[in-house]
């Protein structure tokens, strides 16, 4: 008996915040149930002088049995408010004796009891119309076609929330730290804004600051690619998410002005701060929207999505002694300002513009630890490292597009781009090398700078042209890209050695100064004819040039100069390829199928020209590429489909440039001008059933892959522990992938479990001193979310585990499998008198690790604010961040033979005072005063 009274204990205790939801979420039902009653406001005016009519009569009747229930006279402003009927269908009559009156018809329902009427226009007796407005419940979640379409208003938000706080509340839809959005397990490929990309292809610009209240609906939806001859699968259709937004906010402005401040943190020098700004001004053909931010916290600073898209990781890749990792937006130190405007306008009928810029400046200090630890043939070593990092980038990207309809069937798109870069940054490292019996044999520190500059420009033409005849279309898309990049960096090494070598292993000095071009022409065409009503027939066509351009020149100190050009490290390198394909398509499409089979031939030759040595090395590649897509609706809402296809890769100029890079003097790379185009075989099938009413959703999905001729590495390992590699083609590569997730909804929605599992397998080679490595990592995790959400209150309770298990042929001792647990919770509660409380707490457990890294830290974040002003627009909150100040970053990866722990310092406790205005032009006067 003791026995089960402490597995009862412990039982409660670990469920406490799930039974303390569900105690809340029962009393607020409890003293809600019964107190439902119709409500009717609205503001009644004239029509011809559009000013309020006191005085006029409304009356609320019964449809059932004509019985007048209540009734009222509008006040001096027009105004007027019926509350506290029973629900049911009322006729809803305005009359004034000057004018004719009005009809509505209200279905009250218990999702449906509150009507904001608006403002009613009464019209002269004259020109009384026939006119009944009909009122009633829209359910929150429906098909119309074959969209999916979720009505906003129907999904309760804390006040000024963000369009992507109203996406995590839909069901289905699922959003990402990174602001990735799924919608029943698959991913969004295309976010758009009432039809239209919002700040080109960056939507976060959209989901993160446009106000949710502004927003009528969302639709999810499937449609053609845009260039539906340049992929490898069969099925070109991709899934897109339109955020239409409501009359009134495409007709006027809105927006939002945010800043946060705190005292200085526990070392008393560094200082935290928040600011955005969004703007826009709308109307039904001009669009105009400008946005700002800035700050030094996580919330606000680029991930490594954002410094890709950017063009900052690029940037510092210009740099020639770089060997910094850029890090995510909860890694290091970071400082951002991002800023830009937005331009859309319809010129005509048949013309429109569309134009945005961004600015980009980003600053990333990054401190870390790690421990690496290479398993041989026949020994074993380690090494200890820490290094700091200091990035500096900013670009400025500029987007136009202008379409064209040349006639009721044709488009033409003309789509230029370009982005203007530069970059800096700082790397030192120490590193020591310890033997297998624990002693070091040697130290160094490396030091990089660098800086750079990047110019890329492109220009897309496209043309879309329709036939009377159904399903009969051409598409041509050429697209023409020009990149130049040049960078100076400066490299030194200092060697300490405690075991002999021969030769002994020299100090480094030295200037590098690098130069790469890249031009590209990539032509499209296909055309669809139809056979007849269910077979279609597709005709595919690419035309590909491009040439590339890579100058390594690199200078040893000599005399108090960079004077000596050093031929190791110094090479003139191009390539120019051709790529020509061509095939078939063809497409059975019914009501409930959507079958493509169809193979391209690809032609693919290089000439790769050593422009020192004079030595060229030509290929000459032919490739068949099947595919197969099959799409079976089993339901309006449940679907099965199945995806095979075929892929060619092509190496990079780095992976091809045979002079090695010696950046990091301990990791040094050299490129294979001889390396073939890879060639890949995957499969993907997914099952998913979905029922918009109650929002739940059942998905479970399996991917694999097998690649031949992929790219790998052929690694050789030295006395004093160097590692050099260089790029070589393998063969017998795969990798296999399993999910499955369940989101069941509970007691009107208010309850949402949501369990899902994942399993991943791959299988890769590599060389390791000539000797042949087969390295296999498989992985599963399980998760559970439990949510617990009213109109006032919403607490998300989730546990996962992960468990990872390594393998390698060289070496078992490399079999360390390891495991990571993380616990979440976050609370949110809108409290009585405008109060709002928000907490958050990550828990996360890392085991199996190598002494130091098994590491468990607790993060928990709070916030405590109050809404002002009538409409709740003007937010006053006081944020803590890391409360119990334990935050660090740790990871471990697995890498053929190579196991590495690392630690990361990231910001730690903070707490800032924040200030949140949102504004439109919907509001009243009186409101505004407030």
């Amino acid at each position: 008996m003791k026995y089960r009274k402490n597995q009862s204990a412990s039982f409660i205790k670990s469920n406490l915040l799930v039974f303390l939801a569900i105690f809340i979420f029962s009393f607020e039902a409890g003293i809600s149930q019964g107190q439902e009653k119709l409500k009717i406001n609205g503001w009644v005016q004239d029509t011809s002088l559009r000013i309020p009519l006191r005085g006029a009569t409304v009356l609320a009747v019964r449809m059932k049995d004509s019985v007048l229930v209540r009734y009222t006279r509008t006040d001096s402003a027009g105004k007027f408010i019926i509350e506290g009927m029973p629900l049911d269908t009322y006729q809803i009559e305005i009359i004034h004796p000057r004018f004719a009156s009005r009809i509505f018809i209200l279905i009250g329902s218990a999702q449906s009891y509150d009507f904001e009427l608006g403002k009613i226009t009464l019209p002269p007796v004259s020109m009384q119309l026939k006119e009944v407005t009909i009122y009633a419940f829209k359910s929150p979640v429906y098909f119309r076609g074959d969209t999916l379409v979720y009505t906003a208003d129907s999904f309760k938000v804390k006040p000024n929330a963000t369009v992507e706080d109203l996406l995590k509340r839909l069901p289905g839809i699922k959003v990402d730290a990174s602001g990735n959005i799924t919608s029943q397990g698959t991913a969004i490929t295309q976010i758009l804004v009432d039809g239209d990309e919002f700040f080109g292809s960056d939507p976060t610009v959209a989901t993160r600051n446009l106000n949710a209240t502004s927003v009528a609906s969302v639709q999810v939806y499937d449609k053609k690619s845009d260039n539906p001859g340049g992929g490898n699968t069969g099925d070109d259709m991709v899934k897109v998410m339109n955020i239409q937004l409501k009359e009134d906010a495409k007709n006027g402005y809105f927006g939002k002005a945010e800043a946060s401040g705190g005292a200085p943190d526990l070392s008393g020098q560094k200082t935290f701060y928040e600011t955005d700004l969004l703007a826009n001004k709308f109307d039904n053909k001009r669009k105009v929207s400008v946005f700002g931010l800035a700050g030094n916290t996580p919330q606000i600073s680029l991930g490594r999505t954002d410094l890709y898209q950017y063009g900052l990781s690029n940037d510092m890749n210009l740099s020639p002694s770089s060997n910094i990792v850029s890090g995510g937006g909860s890694q290091g130190i970071p400082q951002t300002l991002k800023a830009g405007t937005y331009f859309s306008d319809k010129l005509s009928n048949k013309t429109k513009i569309l134009f945005n810029y961004t600015i980009n400046k980003s600053q990333l200090l990054t401190t870390s630890t790690s421990r690496q630890q290479y398993f041989l043939a026949d020994t074993n070593y380690t090494t200890t490292n820490s290094s700091y990092n200091l990035q500096q980038g900013q670009n400025h990207v500029f987007n136009l597009e202008w379409q064209q309809k040349i006639d009721s069937l044709t488009t033409l798109e003309v789509t230029p781009r370009v982005i203007v870069g530069s970059s800096s940054g700082g790397h030192l490292e120490t590193n020591q090398f310890i033997a297998e019996n624990q002693a070091v044999t040697r130290q160094n520190s490396i030091q990089n700078n660098g800086k750079g500059l990047s110019l890329e420009g492109s220009l897309q033409t496209t043309l879309k042209k329709k036939y009377r005849k159904a399903d009969r279309y051409l598409f041509i898309d050429n697209v023409a890209d020009l990149s130049n990049a040049s960078g100076t960096g400066y490299l030194q090494n200092i060697n300490q050695q405690f075991v002999n070598s021969v030769p002994p292993l020299a100090n480094i000095n030295q200037q590098k100064v690098n130069l790469t071009q890249n031009f590209s022409n990539n032509l499209s065409i296909s055309y669809t004819d139809p056979l007849s009503k269910k077979f279609k027939l597709e005709f595919m066509g690419d035309l590909i040039i491009s040439k590339g351009t890579q100058q390594k020149n690199t200078f040893d100190y000599v005399n108090g100069g960079y004077l000596f050009k050093d031929s190791l490290y110094s090479n003139d390198f191009t390539f120019t390829r051709v790529t020509s394909r061509g095939g078939l398509k063809l497409i059975y499409d019914v009501k409930k199928q959507r079958v493509s089979i169809g193979a391209r031939a690809r032609n693919v030759v290089m000439d790769n020209l050593n422009q020192v040595t004079q030595q060229s090395l030509q290929q000459n590649v032919t490739n068949i590429l099947p595919f197969l897509s099959w799409r079976y609706k089993l339901g309006e809402n449940k679907d099965f489909r199945f995806d095979y296809f075929t892929g060619s890769g092509l190496p990079s100029i780095n992976q091809l440039q045979p002079v090695p890079n010696n950046a990091n003097p301990n990791y040094i790379t050299l490129g294979n001008p001889a390396l073939l185009p890879s060639y890949q075989h995957q499969f993907q099938t997914r099952y998913n059933s979905f029922r918009p009413i109650t929002g739940n959703n059942i998905w479970a999905g399996l991917s694999g892959g097998l690649t031949n001729n992929d790219f790998s590495s052929s690694v050789t390992y030295d006395k004093i522990g160097r590692t050099i590699t260089q790029a070589v083609n393998v063969n017998g590569n795969y990798n296999a992938d399993a999910s499955a997730g369940y989101n069941l909804s509970l007691l009107s929605k208010k309850l949402i479990l949501n369990p899902n599992l994942n399993m991943d397998y791959y299988n890769t080679i590599n060389y390791i001193n000539g000797i042949k490595n087969t390295t296999t990592n498989a992985s599963g995790t399980g998760e559970l979310q439990i949510t617990v959400q009213t109109n006032s209150l919403t607490v998300n309770v989730s546990g996962s585990y992960s468990y990872t298990d390594p393998r390698s042929t060289l070496n078992n001792q490399s079999n360390k499998p390891y495991g990571t647990e993380n616990y979440n919770a976050d609370f949110y509660w809108q409290m009585p008198r405008r109060i709002i409380l928000s907490m958050d707490g990550n828990y996360t457990i890392n085991t199996q690790r190598t002494v130091g890294y098994n590491i468990s830290y607790f993060i928990w974040n709070a916030s405590i604010g109050r809404s002002f002003l009538k409409n709740e627009n003007l937010i006053l909150s006081l944020v803590g961040n890391d409360l119990l100040n334990q935050n660090i970053s740790a990871g471990r990866t697995v890498q053929n033979n190579v196991i590495t722990d690392s630690k990361t310092a990231i910001i730690k406790r903070y707490i800032m005072l924040s200030l949140l205005w949102k504004f439109n032009s919907t509001k009243k006067k009186e409101e505004d005063d407030l």
